[in-house]
C-alpha cells in the first residue's frame, strides 16, 4: 500500500530527514521517501491511515497541501 502526499515547507535537505524519520517511527510505515522540490512525500506500508499520515506530517511542521 502506497500514499503520496504534497506537502509544504520543505526547504532542504535537512527538512527530508525530519519527515523520513518521523514517519519512519509510525507502526505499519515499511519506506518514506520524501522530495525537496515540490514537497512530495511517499509513504509505503502495510497499514496506512491517511487521516494518521496527515496529522503526523503536520505535527512535524509540514502541512498537507490540499
Amino acid at each position: 500500500m502506497q500514499e503520496v502526499f504534497t506537502v509544504s515547507n520543505v526547504k532542504c535537505g535537512g527538512c527530508v530527514t525530519i519527515i523520513c524519520d518521523g514517519l519512519k517511527k509510525l507502526n505499519g510505515i515499511t519506506d518514506v521517501d520524501a522530495k525537496v522540490e515540490g514537497g512530495v512525500v511517499t509513504v509505503s506500508g502495510d497499514t496506512l491511515s491517511r487521516e494518521m499520515l496527515d496529522a503526523e506530517l503536520m505535527r512535524l511542521g509540514y502541512p498537507v497541501v490540499e
